[in-house]
Formats: structure tokens, C-alpha cells, sequence
């Protein structure tokens, strides 16, 4: 947030980037190391609304957003209020010492990492195409859609560690071509979990 009043939005994206790999990384540990408690998840998803709810929404809006004047601070205003939703519903509903085959909603890291695409994009993305992303992002994070989690092996988890790279490689080369196949690869990652749940008889409605 410091360098985006400096203006500095490339590297502020940059760090949230760091962010998420960490992100990804802290639950793992701290399973591994047996060291999950309520405190922790509550911890982790008070991080989560810093680095993926305030600091996007404050980035996107300086970034994209500031000509549609008021319009923009409600946009940002409602992709953190649907963040903090969706943090808040996750936290009741999972278990503080495994990891779910499924999440409800889009995570709030994926919603933060098309804000920063938008960003990195902005030269080339008017102000109400951004606000249409980031209103589709809030919109995501608020539904009861089971999206698949980075969990154990298998097919679905070995696709979204190719979307990762992919998301890697969109932030080494921003450009429309490196953002419309990672997105065309995120859908097929969901496709590919809806087909896994039906092979295995699971009903992706209610399927934790």
C-alpha cells in the first residue's frame, strides 16, 4: 500500500505475488509442524484480509478505477466487503487441522490475483472493464460454487499447479495472451474437478 501512493503499482503487484506464495505455503507448514489451532485460522484469515481484501481493493482503485470517481471507491468498496464474506463463511465452515477436497466460493487469493492482472493490464483495460472484473471477482467469492483446493496429488491438483506457473508466467509477460490462457486453464481446472466429483459419486453442492 506504500507503493501504491507512491505510485508504484507494478512493484506493489509484485509483492502481493510474494504474498500468495506465502500464502500457499503457511497451512502446510503449520500441518505439517502439528501446529494448527483456531487462533491460527483465525490469524491466517486476518492476514488474508489485509493482503488480498484492503490492499488489492486500494490498488486497483488507484490504479484503474479513479476516473469513474465515487463508482470506483463503491467497486473497491464491494470486492472487500465480498473478501471479508467469504473469509468469514470459510473460517465457520472448514476444519481448523485439514484440508478440504473443496472450498465454497472463489478464494479470495484468486479474486486478489485478477485485481493484480488488471493492474499490471491497465494501459490497455478501461476503467469500466476494470470495474467489471472486479465486480465479477466479488460476485465469485460470494457464491456456494465448490471450486477444488491445492490438496494431496491427483489430476485436478496437479492442473492447478500448472495454473500457478501459468499465473508466474502472466506476471513475467503481462499481456492479454499469457491472461486469456490461464484464465481458459482456471476453467478447465473447474471443469475437471466437477467431472472427478461425479466419477467419484460426490455431489458438488455438498461434497466439504
Amino acid at each position: 500500500m506504500v507503493l501504491v501512493a507512491a505510485d508504484r503499482f507494478d512493484e506493489a503487484v509484485y509483492l502481493l505475488a510474494l504474498a500468495i506464495v506465502l500464502d500457499l505455503l503457511d497451512g502446510r507448514v503449520a500441518r505439517r509442524l502439528r501446529a494448527t489451532s483456531e487462533f491460527g485460522r483465525q490469524l491466517d484469515s486476518f492476514s488474508d484480509a489485509g493482503s488480498f481484501g484492503i490492499a488489492p481493493a486500494f490498488l486497483v482503485y488507484h490504479a484503474n478505477l479513479q476516473g469513474l470517481k465515487s463508482a470506483g471507491v463503491l467497486v473497491a468498496i464491494v470486492y472487500l466487503l465480498a473478501g471479508m464474506f467469504r473469509l468469514g463463511r470459510h473460517n465457520l465452515l472448514s476444519d481448523v487441522h485439514a484440508k478440504a477436497r473443496r472450498t465454497m466460493g472463489l478464494p479470495i487469493p484468486i479474486g486478489a490475483s485478477y485485481l493484480m492482472a488488471v493492474v499490471l493490464l491497465r494501459d490497455s483495460i478501461p476503467p469500466a472493464a476494470a470495474a467489471g472484473v472486479v465486480l465479477l471477482m466479488a460476485c465469485a467469492m460470494v457464491t456456494r460454487w465448490k471450486l477444488p483446493e491445492l490438496r494431496g496429488s491427483g489430476a485436478v491438483t496437479a492442473m492447478l499447479g500448472v495454473g500457478i506457473a501459468n499465473y508466474l508466467a502472466f506476471l513475467a509477460w503481462p499481456g492479454w495472451y499469457t491472461a486469456g490462457w490461464w484464465t481458459l486453464w482456471n476453467l478447465a481446472i473447474v471443469a475437471a474437478a466437477r467431472t472427478e466429483d461425479r466419477r467419484l459419486g460426490l455431489d458438488p453442492s455438498t461434497e466439504p
